[in-house]
């Protein structure tokens, strides 16, 4: 689950708890148990797209002068030097790096309940 689907989870919990005037266990059960009843759901970062963005541009990158150089005659290694890779390594590289620290210092969404 997502960060704010968890944080309303927990809100509903703590306002039954408070309405009951007893803890949630007894009706709930475990944290564990009661977590096992919702569906689990594959999350991908903020920083997982955006290294899968650079990703798909190095690519279309080298698809670009693969077609450059096969229907136009035209050598890529003319614009960008003698090694026709090091563009798409840079946007592979930083893509990668951008994405590692967007999620680093992306912080941690707290529950309204605090």
């Amino acid at each position: 689950m997502s960060e704010p689907e968890i944080a309303e989870v927990l809100d509903e919990v703590r306002a039954h708890e408070a309405a009951a005037g007893h803890p949630g266990d007894t009706e709930f059960g475990t944290a564990e148990d009661y977590a096992k009843q919702f569906p689990k759901k594959k999350r991908r970062t903020r920083g997982a797209t955006i290294v899968i963005i650079g990703g798909v541009l190095t690519i279309a990158y080298l698809l670009f002068a693969i077609l450059l150089a096969i229907l136009f005659r035209v050598d890529i290694r003319e614009y960008v030097g003698p090694v026709t890779l090091w563009p798409g390594l840079v946007v592979i590289l930083a893509g990668t790096l951008a994405g590692f620290l967007t999620d680093y210092f992306q912080p941690a969404r707290r529950s309204r309940a605090r």
